[in-house]
């Protein structure tokens, strides 16, 4: 066997491998099939959009197969050998692609551990692997990862590079894996394989992409010119893809195709032509639906990528009702398909050669891609009343899935299965067509086949709608933005999910803020998960048994919050080339419903309620399509006990999120604030523009002032620094709880001043130096009516400390106070004009603070508690721990080389630090934290000279 053959991509390379070793007849080369070409060129053009086109799909290996890792692996072997697509791989020669079919070789699997059926571990694996490109030239066109529960094999993860296969070749692979596994061999021969494919579409099917090249030719020539519009600056990435989940769509299609004897395909192929076409009064449109092309005898088993696009031009003339529609959809659709089976090659030679140029030709209309399986056997039809299906529809579920950076078309609709019904796609292209069309054109698609399940529906087909927007493509197609005149109460989906209606407020759109831009940057900055934490910002509030909190209370109360505080619907997208944040009037937002599995063990739902925050907070917004804020309520006994709350730090900062959990809890409890809300992130934005523009040119003149000649506490490097490169630091201090106020009550200062100054002062470490430069964060809450501001409004200010006569800590504190002042005062400002200051100095604006301690104060406790002793000396000096610093995570990336948080801790006070570790060692950042609250201890209770090392 060539071992050499093993390629495995370095994300999983290190992990568990086992080695699954084949042969097989049909070794050669071949040309590209056609199917394989025009996924080629499509690379060529546009990228690879992996995520798109990796195919995905798991088999369940039941427990009583008692299938182990050796089994499965033989079986995978046999699998490989017996399918020669599965060992070609994509090779450019002398600047041609070629497929090569390997006699033998070697595939690795990845073994991954699971819990209960390993359904869940392999949902992570299918996504690990679906998420990263293949190496078409390197790689086997499939990835196989082992899931075992115990000693048994319970899911084989498989993804297929849509190269050699397409969705329904890889069905037939995986129905042989399954008798492989349970049997341990197949009697039947395999179908064709890819390299077949390709010779024979190369040699006797030449006869067939000709007449089919001729069908298209005569086709277009009946297709009025459709240009595209002018486009406009569109999101980042551009496609962006809708997604409507519907048993009732399930239902309908069914029901109509049975109605008038045609596929359920063509339901709704005929669905998305009638609601694209939208009140239009062209009388021609191109459809162009995928093809299978498994028509040729001895295709059906074929694994191969046969996947080709029909066209055909449809009629609309007349006005037809939708079962007319239907029927003319129906014939168009099958004289596509029949004409789907060509060389792309001659395709483009035959267009060409009019001048017509096929890669922008056909990109206004729809594309559409029906890639549900059939189930086999007579499908029953379904025996429902008009009333319930469309009850059925308050179960459908609308939501955004991974955009795309390229398409070949402005509009592509794909359908899938899906276990609550079917799953349909549409993916939009945002410089042509708004986001705000997609979830009406979904859901006007459901309506309009749930009258058509029982009712004849008259042109224009759509259902009745109150229209708020319409943009019309080149070709006449209208995407309407709509609201149904009577909507369907869609209250609780089937998985337990609910939505929080709200209306009544302004469409409106401004530039970020202040603070908005700061938190962007990071936001481009930080793709790694790890850093997520950094942007979202999780919150639990606990609702008393007493309350009495039901579902429905609760998601009146989270429509209030959302119609009161006008920033949590507030979306960041691109206008003319700039960010601007756009508020809704109206809308929805998901909340979901989690009843506590076990009560007994989790009473007040507190545990369920964490491990939903984390959930929520694990991946990043996306601020085009999201709310800056994701919902979910724990329930104990069809009781709320807690409301789960992650907000984005992009609409949000502390003391915002402090103020929407305190109006939360009054509208649960009450139902109302009394209250009026304060100025929200528009607001904001529109006194920066103007009344706050004095003060950011202060603060910037401030910067420019006090930066020149400050030591650089991290300059140099002190090693290469282990990896990961950044490590994270916990210190959970009572002892520094307690010695803050001590010291804050002893010197007559803040305890956030405390914390300043004995940062400062072991950073220093009594080096001597003139002053030590930190930078602090700012709520800026100051202005006149920002206390109640909800709206991103911190900022880092620089605090520049004066050391100069070898102060001692009490002078130090002093002295720290004036500082922090001047530097919470300067920390409110334009940061395209901070950054074009900076870079007027020669300065890089990104790296020019890292050399810096950056220290952020994040607690919302009150600095005093009147009337409360502390403790005394002996007492306070037992609160303090030895080496209790945990080390507690790491990080790929960070902008600083050391950021100290200051946190609100149960009795406590926490000190985190992240550490450049080539700057500050572990040890070293430990020491920071540690001498921090040993400096605070002692100055609690006795003075502290410089150079500030406390006694003993």
């Amino acid at each position: 066997m060539r071992f050499a053959d093993v390629v495995v991509p370095a994300q999983w390379a290190s992990e568990t491998l086992l080695s699954a070793e084949f042969s097989g007849d049909g070794a050669g080369s071949a040309p590209l099939t056609w199917a394989q070409q025009v996924m080629w060129r499509s690379l060529a053009r546009y990228g690879s959009n992996h995520v798109f086109l990796n195919l995905r799909r798991t088999v369940p290996v039941s427990a009583r197969a008692g299938a182990d890792p050796a089994a499965v692996v033989r079986a995978v072997g046999a699998l490989v050998g017996r399918h020669g697509a599965l060992r070609t791989r994509v090779r450019v020669v002398d600047d041609v692609p070629r497929q090569e079919t390997a006699a033998a070789g070697v595939l690795p699997l990845l073994v991954s551990p699971g819990v209960d059926d390993g359904a869940r571990a392999a949902r992570e694996v299918a996504g690990r692997f679906g998420d990263v490109a293949f190496d078409h030239a390197a790689e086997w066109p499939l990835r196989v990862a082992l899931v075992t529960v115990g000693d048994r094999v319970r899911q084989i993860v498989v993804v297929f590079s849509h190269s050699t296969v397409d969705a329904h070749a890889a069905e037939v692979v995986l129905r042989d894996l399954r008798l492989l596994v349970l049997r341990g061999g197949l009697p039947t021969p395999a179908g064709p394989q890819s390299v077949d494919v390709a010779r024979w579409q190369h040699g006797t099917d030449q006869g067939r992409s000709a007449r089919a090249v001729g069908h298209w030719l005569r086709e277009f020539d009946m297709l009025p010119p459709s240009p595209l519009p002018a486009p406009g600056p569109g999101l980042t990435p551009p496609w962006r893809r809708g997604v409507l989940v519907s048993a009732a769509v399930d239902t309908a299609i069914r029901l109509i195709a049975a109605r008038h004897r045609v596929s359920g395909s063509a339901v709704l192929l005929a669905g998305v032509t009638a609601m694209a076409a939208g009140h239009g009064d062209r009388e021609r449109t191109g459809i162009f639906p995928m093809a299978h092309n498994r028509f040729r005898a001895g295709y059906a088993n074929a694994v191969a990528n046969l996947g080709q696009i029909g066209f055909g031009v449809l009629d609309l003339s007349g006005r037809p009702h939708f079962g007319e529609l239907l029927s003319r959809v129906w014939r168009v659709s099958l004289d596509a398909l029949r004409h789907a089976y060509y060389d792309p090659v001659a395709l483009r030679l035959g267009f060409e050669q009019r001048g017509v140029d096929p890669a922008s030709a056909f990109q206004p209309y729809h594309y559409f891609n029906d890639v549900r399986l059939p189930v086999g056997g007579v499908d029953r039809l379904p025996a429902v009343t008009p009333e319930a299906l469309r009850a059925a529809t308050t179960g459908s579920t609308f939501g955004w899935t991974a955009g795309l950076d390229r398409a070949a078309w402005h509009l592509l609709t794909h359908v899938v299965d899906e276990p609550a019904g079917v799953g349909v796609t549409l993916t939009v292209d945002t410089r042509q067509l708004p986001l705000e069309t997609v979830e009406p054109f979904l859901r006007g698609l459901e309506e309009l086949l749930v009258r058509a399940a029982f009712d004849d529906v008259p042109w224009p087909w759509s259902p009745p709608t109150v229209t708020t927007g319409t943009v019309t493509t080149g070709t006449g197609t209208a995407l309407t933005a709509t609201a149904a005149a009577e909507p369907v109460e869609r209250t609780t989906a089937a998985d337990g999910s609910t939505y929080a209606e709200f209306a009544g407020g302004r469409v409106a759109t401004a530039p970020l803020t202040w603070g908005q831009r700061a938190m962007w940057r990071t936001v481009a900055e930080f793709q790694a998960p790890a850093a997520y934490r950094v942007l979202t910002l999780p919150r639990t509030l606990a609702v008393s048994v007493r309350a009495g909190v039901d579902v429905p209370r609760a998601v009146r109360a989270m429509g209030a919050l959302l119609a009161r505080h006008e920033s949590l619907r507030t979306r960041v997208r691109p206008y003319d080339g700039q960010l601007c944040q756009e508020a809704s009037a109206a809308g929805r937002l998901p909340v979901g419903v989690h009843a506590v599995p076990r009560p007994a063990d989790d009473p007040d739902g507190a545990r369920v309620a964490a491990e939903l925050a984390t959930r929520l907070a694990g991946s990043p917004f996306d601020h085009a399509v999201e709310y800056p804020l994701r919902v979910a309520l724990v329930t104990v006994a069809d009781t709320v006990r807690q409301v789960v709350l992650v907000f984005s730090h992009c609409a949000v900062d502390f003391h915002a999120a402090a103020t929407v959990l305190r109006d939360l809890r009054l509208l649960l409890l009450r139902g109302t604030a009394d209250d009026p809300p304060g100025l929200q992130s528009l607001d904001v934005a529109g006194q920066e523009r103007t009344v706050q523009q004095r003060r950011s040119q202060r603060a910037v003149a401030y910067w420019l002032r006090q930066f020149p000649g400050l030591p650089m506490t991290l300059a140099d490097p002190v090693g290469t620094g282990p990896g990961p490169r950044y490590r994270q630091g916990s210190l959970v201090s009572p002892a520094v709880l307690h010695a803050t106020r001590l010291v804050a009550t002893r010197h007559g200062v803040s305890t956030s001043t405390a914390l300043l100054a004995a940062t400062a002062a072991v950073l220093d470490g009594g080096t001597g130096q003139d002053a030590c430069g930190i930078v602090v964060m700012a709520n800026n809450r100051f202005p006149p009516g920002y206390d109640r501001a909800v709206a991103t409004l911190n900022q880092i200010g620089l605090c520049r400390l004066d050391l100069t006569g070898r102060p001692d800590f009490g002078t130090l504190l002093s002295r720290a106070g004036r500082a922090g002042l001047d530097a919470y005062r300067h920390a409110y400002y334009d940061p395209v004009e901070f950054e074009r200051a900076f870079t007027g100095r020669g300065d890089d604006h990104r790296s020019v603070l890292a050399p810096l301690c950056y220290l952020n104060d994040t607690r919302l406790a009150p600095e005093v508690h009147p009337g409360v002793p502390g403790p005394d000396e002996a007492a306070l000096r037992a609160m303090v721990v030895p080496d209790a610093v945990r080390w507690v995570g790491e990080l790929d990336r960070f902008a600083w080389r050391c950021r100290v948080q200051v946190r609100d801790a149960p009795g406590a006070v926490e000190l985190a630090v992240t550490a450049d570790t080539r700057y500050l060692p572990v040890e070293r950042a430990g020491r920071l934290l540690s001498g921090v609250e040993a400096l605070l201890v002692e100055a609690a209770f006795h003075d502290v000279p410089w150079p500030w090392s406390p006694a003993g």
